[in-house]
């Protein structure tokens, strides 16, 4: 059986350089999953929830973004953020969710609006992910 060449790029270095039978992405249509033999296509990420999976295992991160290229059974992931739950910091997390909050409610241009909550998207994507895969204090 076919696997799918996976290469996963953050900022701050490789996060997954492995096969993969599949792989769940985030885009602003909502998910793909990639299959091996995947048609070529190149998508936006939005934030969300990475899903890679091998030999029966799972591998779950989230992102804030980035894009996808597939070519044959090479899947090229630049994400522009890539953690797991383990390193996210549910209070650091909650801070920059209340400023963007507050941002959003001072926001006097389309761009102010835009930028607080694309901010605020971002930290809700990460405490909804904290909840799903990691042991969430309410």
């Amino acid at each position: 059986m076919s696997k799918l060449n996976l290469k996963l790029i953050a900022p701050d270095g490789v996060k997954y350089e492995a096969e993969a039978d599949e792989a769940i992405l985030p885009t602003p249509d909502g998910q793909i999953t990639l299959l091996p033999n995947h048609m070529p296509l190149i998508a936006l990420l939005s934030p969300g929830e990475i899903i890679l999976k091998n030999n029966g295992k799972e591998h779950f991160l989230v992102t804030e973004g980035g894009v996808v290229e597939i070519t044959k059974n090479n899947v090229k992931i630049l994400a522009d953020t890539a953690e797991d739950a383990d390193s996210l910091d549910q209070i650091t997390i909650e801070a920059a969710k209340k400023k963007a909050e507050e941002s959003l409610s001072r926001a006097t241009s389309d761009q102010e609006f835009a930028s607080a909550y694309s901010v605020l998207e971002k930290q809700l994507v990460k405490l909804d992910f904290m909840k799903r895969r990691k042991k969430y204090k309410a």
